[in-house]
């Protein structure tokens, strides 16, 4: 698949907060977090404490990387890791369409399409590409390399802590991506033995999303951020139990029925592309008749906590155990 690239400089902003120094996590209503007001019995769920390191780079890195300094992220979960680490600053382009406030802000964002060839990206001149899926970015990587311009991809199938470490190594600090990788693990953990003894255990949660393939309304399943999460806590994650992959649109209104979810979960970035909670309803109108919509069970979360598997990750874990926990079934 090809790439187009809209070089457009943006000012970004977080959907986060994490200056307050409360090491708790957030499961009680806060409309203005969201940036639209939740309705009586909607969730607000923010995990903070999110951790950071400060990376040094030191270059040239095994794969001869020699300049970190303008690099093109294949997914926004490489920026947000990369922003982790203290090189925000280095994330040069990304893809569009993120969530990430490091991807977001990069001064060059391009999008997929099938009418053009990598030849536009390539002309971004940057100093090093870091793709985040084999299937996807692999021919990528392989002609930047062709190009002249050092290129490396990270296992999309690897765990958010071993993402972390990889991309630690392809920035030349493989202790500071080390460092942040063994943070969220120890989140992860954390979230997982919270919710062990917990009403968490057996919850069929749905995560749906307004930026499937194309802006489509999609169904989480396997292989993506969520999932990880939904899995970290105990839950059942009703996408990967109907064996969807990524943001799939394979979903049925029927199907929604038959899983049932007692809890929905979704990203504050997609409750505003729906345009509030009226759109959201018009695009997955079948959920107010299932169990979690008959009793109100609707969580929000930051969208980099619940959609990109980096360094926020296990914070979001925590908050999701511990919102889930005060669920009564």
């Amino acid at each position: 698949m090809g790439l187009v690239l809209s070089m457009t400089l943006l000012s970004g902003c977080s959907s986060s907060d994490t200056s307050s120094g409360d090491d708790s996590a957030n499961a009680s209503p806060t409309p203005t977090s969201t940036h639209m007001a939740l309705p009586e019995g909607w969730s607000w769920v923010e995990g903070t404490d999110i951790p950071s390191v400060t990376a040094d780079p030191q270059l040239p890195t095994s794969v001869t990387v020699t300049d970190v300094s303008k690099v093109i992220v294949g997914g926004e979960d490489i920026a947000d890791i990369m922003a982790a680490m203290g090189l925000a600053d280095d994330v040069y382009a990304a893809p569009t369409n993120s969530v990430a406030e490091a991807a977001t802000s990069a001064p060059v964002q391009y999008e997929y399409s099938q009418k053009t060839g990598t030849e536009g990206l390539l002309s971004v001149d940057g100093s090093l590409f870091i793709g985040n899926q084999l299937q996807r970015h692999s021919g990528v990587a392989g002609q930047f390399r062709d190009a002249g311009v050092p290129a490396v991809v990270v296992d999309n199938k690897l765990s958010v802590p071993d993402k972390i470490r990889a991309v630690g190594s392809y920035i030349g600090d493989a202790e500071a991506g080390e460092q942040l990788a063994d943070a969220v693990q120890t989140q992860l953990d954390e979230a997982n033995a919270s919710a062990a003894d917990s009403s968490a255990q057996g919850l069929r949660v749905l995560v749906v999303t307004a930026t499937g393939a194309g802006g489509q309304n999609s169904v989480v399943g396997s292989g993506t951020a969520a999932a990880d999460i939904v899995s970290a806590v105990g839950a059942i994650d009703v996408g990967v139990e109907m064996g969807l992959t990524g943001y799939s649109v394979e979903y049925s209104d029927e199907g929604l029925l038959q899983a049932a979810p007692d809890v929905i979960v979704m990203g504050d970035g997609d409750l505003e592309a729906w345009g509030g909670i009226e759109g959201f309803e018009a695009a997955f109108p079948t959920l107010a008749t299932t169990p979690a919509g008959q009793s109100n069970r609707y969580i929000v979360m930051p969208s980099e906590q619940i959609k990109v598997s980096g360094a926020g990750t296990g914070a979001g874990a925590q908050a999701l155990a511990e919102a889930l926990a005060a669920i009564e079934k």
